[in-house]
């Protein structure tokens, strides 16, 4: 099994809404397996959501952040920080505009057909408590090369996976 490399840029986002009335704190968290052959993985997330049933989606982030999921490695630092209402939420949706690869000295720009990517996850953020979220930005699953003669293109179809969720007071 490949060992998990963690990263995250520190981004800190507070999230305020005026009619909560109980409130706990949500920490999401990024990791990558990258690709052994690149030099530079480039992606662009635009928008960060979480589900609620009660209030539907919520926009936690619209801040353009990209990321070089291959110079994070061996760290995990946060991503985002956020005050939400009490309660459950089954979705994280996550806005990917753009990706680029570095491979040989080379950037190639890579194609994504779906920015949009919803992430099925059940979590509930607790009152004066600390839910955090740790996902794995699946590199090497996530990019198709695609060959035609001499010319190739790379697609990018995020893979990502929620791989711990622990809650804290």
């Amino acid at each position: 099994m490949k060992e998990l490399i963690f990263f995250a840029i520190s981004v800190a986002l507070i999230f305020s809404a005026c009619s909560m009335e109980k409130a706990g704190n949500f920490n999401l968290y990024l990791t990558d397996l990258p690709v052994d052959d690149a030099e530079e993985i480039w992606v662009t997330i635009s928008e960060i959501n979480v589900y609620k049933e009660e209030e539907g989606f919520i926009t936690l982030s619209t801040k353009t952040m990209e990321y070089d999921l291959l110079e994070l490695r061996n760290t995990e630092v946060l991503m985002l920080e956020a005050e939400l209402s009490k309660g459950t939420y089954t979705q994280i949706r996550l806005v990917v505009d753009a990706g680029q690869i570095v491979i040989g000295g080379e950037s190639i720009p890579m194609t994504v057909p779906s920015s949009e990517i919803k992430i099925p996850i059940v979590f509930n953020v607790m009152e004066d408590g600390t839910t955090e979220v740790l996902l794995d930005f699946d590199a090497e699953q996530s990019i198709l090369l695609i060959q035609a003669g001499a010319s190739q293109q790379f697609i990018l179809r995020p893979v990502i996976i929620v791989k711990n969720i622990s809650y804290s007071r």
